[in-house]
């Protein structure tokens, strides 16, 4: 993501500049009236798509146990949709031309939405390090970047995908820590009961 926000921000002169803060190079995901920005949409798209393989793991990976009934339905809705709008990014890049997603504004809505309201609930149930990658990839969601630190002086914030794209490498980070953190740990359950057991062969009757 970072590399596709380099595409459609390296610019040299202001006016050059301004000009790639109108919507019409926006990527994430392309609609008309659209000018595409070097491979921008093709990055982006690609970037997607690493994300779609990565949701339906980050129950585990965040909270530690599989997902209830609730967040589980939320993962077979947001899937699809973050699957259908890089598709649709990638396809883009790809013609030179808008493919919208399958559904169209449904999936985008749903991309928009799911997510960020599937990793607040994970968040709650996260712990340390998780809990804060949790928090993180929710700030690196199209959802918070379009009411915080996407929106411009014209259109939109300059390198906003790229920002978007650092929070999600800081949240990478967090898990991976958190994961290293929890491995030593995982050993001391299992410990507790085999001490036990060991006594109890030792006790008198």
């Amino acid at each position: 993501m970072i590399a596709a926000s380099r595409q459609r921000w390296a610019c040299s002169g202001v006016e050059a500049c301004e000009r790639r803060q109108d919507h019409l190079f926006d990527f994430l995901p392309p609609a008309e009236p659209w000018e595409q920005a070097g491979s921008a949409a093709l990055l982006g798209g690609v970037s997607l798509l690493v994300l779609a393989i990565a949701l339906p793991l980050l129950p585990w990976a965040l909270t530690g146990r599989r997902p209830g009934l609730v967040s589980a339905i939320g993962l077979l809705a947001s899937e699809p949709a973050l699957v259908a709008v890089a598709v649709a990014t990638l396809r883009s890049g790809l013609s030179g031309a808008v493919v919208a997603p399958t559904l169209g504004a449904w999936s985008v809505a749903i991309w928009m939405v799911g997510p960020p309201v599937l990793l607040a609930r994970f968040a709650v149930g996260a712990r340390g390090w998780a809990r804060a990658s949790a928090v993180l990839l929710i700030l690196a969601t199209p959802l918070v970047a379009a009411v915080t630190y996407a929106i411009g002086e014209y259109d939109a914030r300059p390198w906003w995908e790229a920002t978007s794209g650092s929070i999600t490498v800081a949240a990478a980070l967090c898990l991976l820590v958190a994961a290293a953190w929890q491995a030593p740990r995982s050993l001391e359950p299992d410990a507790a009961p085999l001490r036990a057991d060991v006594g109890s062969t030792t006790q008198p009757r």
